[in-house]
């Protein structure tokens, strides 16, 4: 009796896993272990909890599954657990001893263990455990051959994007693309069998897209991504590494809903006491927040975080902004000492070349400049193209040379736009228009007119008013009322439409998924673009446009 109560119990609370129900799976998989102490009600109970993301208490249960694996002699079971353990040891605690530990005990149970797949997952988890993904790449290797031959498509596809982590690393980024693009069609087609190796990937591309400065291939996977997790009924499924999770956003030019998920990230992080999987997300919302022109509320978020490698480029950024340009040298050149060489250098030289203008040692940013486009000639890489446009215009312009701006900048947009970087392109407008302005003012204009409105539609304030300061400074058009619909994002539009509907910021936030605030947020942007008075003015505003057609 108590065998067939165990028995179903746990096949519920499986069943409740794969259909993403996971505080449901957690109350199965505890009925489980409330009648016996079976190591899979512990091993499920750990999956469920770690999707409700309690690492802690995850943790816990898949020692427990582990030690129960061990004292059945299922020693396969047992060898994941321990591979389990190692990851997350050292992705979410950062405890690099005891992941060491957990990894050392896989690799004795793995000598135990028959030729197959099995060694193909210690080969990948020691390649995601390396520092450098350039050294991963025989690991990768290893593993993807192990897959190929016994047919694991979960295993195939984080091989391959490990695989091409580690090629990117390597300079190759053309193959290291290639092979992450592999990566997430074996994702995208229906193949995987695990639900956490789809955010395994997605963390592994959003990471490669940076790593390459081609975060616009984001976007370009985006829908797909969006399609398949509506498709298969899993929308959570990035849920487990919010950093990405608004990378996917912010690549689709949803800034609110990456701004959603960078707050919530962040907020468990501190109250779990646990550490980001990738990039953290205070240096994210802190790049948010510069965008929207909040310097200070910037500077607030990287408090305490200020030394770590994936934010001396935001801090650097804050500083910059902020007039304390001696700071944002210093750590740039920190973080480009610790980079090296490679494609990881260019957005960090690109902002020592704002730095060094704003000190006005315009001579030094051309040397930066120089240094810029000699990366750029030696990756042939587009993003990295573009980018070395774009400064070279800028430094050209601090010397004089309006003519080499112009050129430089021309390409700038002209790349940008062909990689569907709206944002980056618009910044190239607007250093054109700032260019251009003694010269040719009619053309200064119609830049940052087209700047200006790319700005407001991608919720970039700080760099919306900067164009609108310098329209004003030419006398050009200003924002004004009606006209200004145009200039409303998306996610603004759409709450535009539900105001009419006489709908209150909490009625809001729960028709879009976004919290309160930042519902509150929209609306306060949305009058202020729309020079509009109360909440009621702007119902009436949107019943008269054809935003309710």
């Amino acid at each position: 009796m108590v065998d067939a109560a165990v028995s179903e119990g746990l096949a519920e609370g499986e069943r409740l896993l794969a259909s993403a129900d996971w505080a449901a799976a957690a109350d199965a998989f505890d009925s489980v272990l409330a009648i016996h102490d079976n190591p899979l009600g512990h091993d499920g109970l750990a999956t469920a909890m770690w999707w409700l993301r309690d690492v802690d208490q995850a943790i816990a249960e898949r020692t427990a599954a582990y030690a129960g694996f061990r004292r059945l002699g299922e020693e396969a079971r047992a060898f994941r657990s321990a591979l389990w353990l190692a990851r997350e040891y050292a992705e979410t605690v950062g405890n690099e001893p005891v992941s060491r530990g957990w990894l050392a005990r896989a690799e004795g149970l793995a000598s135990r263990l028959p030729d197959g797949v099995d060694g193909g997952w210690l080969a990948v988890t020691r390649g995601l455990l390396r520092a450098d993904p350039a050294m991963a790449r025989d690991d990768a290797r290893t593993a993807l051959a192990v897959a190929r031959n016994c047919g694991d498509p979960d295993l195939e596809a984080t091989a391959l994007a490990l695989l091409g982590l580690g090629t990117i690393a390597a300079g190759d980024v053309p193959e290291g693309m290639t092979l992450v693009d592999e990566a997430m069609v074996v994702v995208t087609a229906g193949e995987l069998r695990d639900k956490v190796v789809f955010g395994d990937i997605c963390c592994m591309v959003t990471r490669a897209s940076e790593e390459a400065c081609d975060t616009s291939r984001l976007g370009q996977w985006n829908k797909i991504l969006l399609r398949f997790m509506q498709s298969t009924g899993h929308p959570a499924l990035l849920e487990f590494c919010g950093t990405c999770c608004a990378e996917i956003f912010l690549a689709s030019g949803d800034i609110a809903g990456a701004e959603d998920w960078l707050g919530k990230t962040l907020r468990e992080l501190e109250q779990g006491g646990h550490r980001a999987r990738c990039v953290h997300p205070a240096a994210k919302l802190a790049e948010l927040r510069l965008l929207q022109g909040r310097v200070e509320e910037a500077s607030r978020l990287l408090s305490g975080f200020d030394d770590r490698p994936d934010a001396l480029r935001a801090t650097a950024a804050v500083r910059l902004a902020a007039g304390d340009t001696a700071v944002a040298a210093a750590l740039l050149h920190r973080r480009i000492h610790q980079v090296g060489e490679g494609l990881l250098i260019v957005p960090l030289l690109a902002l020592l070349a704002e730095v060094e203008l704003a000190q006005d040692v315009p001579f030094q940013a051309l040397a930066t400049a120089g240094r810029l486009d000699e990366v750029a000639a030696a990756t042939r890489w587009p993003r990295a193209i573009a980018s070395s446009h774009l400064t070279g215009g800028r430094v050209a312009a601090a010397v004089g040379n309006t003519a080499l701006a112009q050129e430089r900048l021309d390409a700038a947009i002209a790349i940008f736009g062909e990689l569907n970087m709206p944002l980056e392109a618009a910044k190239a407008r607007l250093a054109l228009a700032e260019a251009l302005r003694d010269s040719d003012r009619e053309v200064a204009v119609h830049e940052a007119g087209v700047a200006l409105a790319a700005f407001d539609e991608a919720g970039a304030s700080g760099l919306a008013d900067k164009a609108a300061a310098l329209l004003r400074a030419l006398g050009g058009p200003a924002r004004t009322g009606p006209k200004a619909l145009g200039l409303l994002s998306r996610r603004e539009r759409e709450v535009l439409a539900l105001l009419a509907e006489a709908m209150t910021n909490a009625e809001i936030a729960d028709r879009l998924f976004i919290s309160a605030k930042t519902a509150e947020h929209h609306v306060s942007s949305i009058l202020a673009k729309l020079q509009l008075r109360s909440r009621g003015e702007a119902a009436a505003f949107a019943l008269r446009s054809s935003l309710m057609e």
